[in-house]
């Protein structure tokens, strides 16, 4: 096995704080070995996330990472819209968060040195020990794909597997169907760099301005098809999409406490070491609450 060098990767923002700040203590609480954990969010809400800031926790400013043609748009602050001054050349002058979020994790290689990039919503947090070395297999590291032998994916899924075979410069008629989307997804920083420098090569433009210019677009869809079609043999990934890692609840309404029960006792019952409860469900618990759910189940054991 390599001896790699692993980074938790979240981007976040204020509404976020308590479930970011659940995730770091899970992180704490369970993961094997100190993990650098890069959380990036907005300027404006530093001051709130650097009381998570410790020797592995590392508070980064999307202003800071983003290149100096991404503007902020203050009076569109509640629509969370950035201004993109070289959107001339693709028309896109205005971009939503969804679109900055992806290019902050796309940019990990960037502001980190890690080999292996984990990342991890602000929605996830571990509930049981997890070692991240076992997201390798010799010197090879996990890359999530569901391997799909017909076309699965309409509406916005199939865009984003167009907009990766623009940016990649592959065959328009390549039916690429694999998915790529889940939590904990894992990339290799060399790879990631390699992706950059294809797109840049494809386009003739800064990889950022490139990615900056499509209407549709997937971080992990993108990775994923260049990984296995680009990179192929020599990406350094295997592929899974059986490891237990992340049980997920991705309904948009809150569950009953014997809902949240039920959930937790699923997750254990199936062998899963994180949880996801989507924040679009408008459930927000305390790490106090958090405890109390895992005694349910038996697995919160305290340091």
């Amino acid at each position: 096995m390599e001896n790699y060098s692993f980074a938790f990767i979240t981007p976040s923002y204020a509404p976020d704080f308590e479930r970011c700040k659940l995730l770091c203590w899970s992180i704490k609480q369970f993961v094997a070995s100190p993990v650098k954990h890069y959380i990036v969010v907005e300027n404006k809400d530093l001051p709130l996330f650097q009381q998570l800031a410790d020797e592995n926790t590392i508070i980064l400013s999307k202003e800071k990472i983003l290149p100096s043609w991404f503007k902020r748009v203050p009076f569109f602050d509640a629509k969370n819209v950035w201004l993109n001054l070289k959107g001339y050349r693709s028309g896109t002058f205005l971009l939503r968060g969804w679109l900055i979020q992806q290019i902050v994790k796309l940019a990990a290689a960037e502001y980190t040195q890690e080999d292996v990039l984990v990342f991890l919503d602000s929605d996830v947090a571990f509930i049981d020990k997890f070692d991240v070395h076992t997201l390798l297999r010799g010197d090879k590291v996990r890359l999530f794909r569901v391997d799909h032998k017909t076309n699965q994916e309409i509406g916005v899924g199939q865009k984003w597997k167009e907009t990766a075979k623009k940016l990649l410069g592959l065959p328009p008629q390549s039916n690429y169907y694999d998915f790529y989307v889940n939590q904990i997804v894992t990339w290799r920083r060399d790879v990631l760099l390699d992706l950059y420098k294809r797109i840049e090569s494809v386009s003739g433009r800064n990889w950022v301005e490139a990615v900056s210019g499509v209407n549709h677009l997937s971080e992990y869809v993108l990775y994923g098809v260049f990984a296995n079609y680009v990179a192929g043999e020599e990406s350094g990934h295997y592929d899974d999409h059986l490891q237990k890692i992340c049980w997920s609840y991705w309904e948009e309404k809150k569950l009953t406490d014997e809902g949240l029960k039920a959930f937790f006792q699923e997750a254990k019952s199936t062998g899963h070491s994180a949880v996801m409860i989507s924040a679009k469900s408008s459930m927000q618990l305390s790490i106090e609450e958090f405890q109390t759910y895992l005694s349910y189940t038996g697995l919160f054991h305290s340091k």
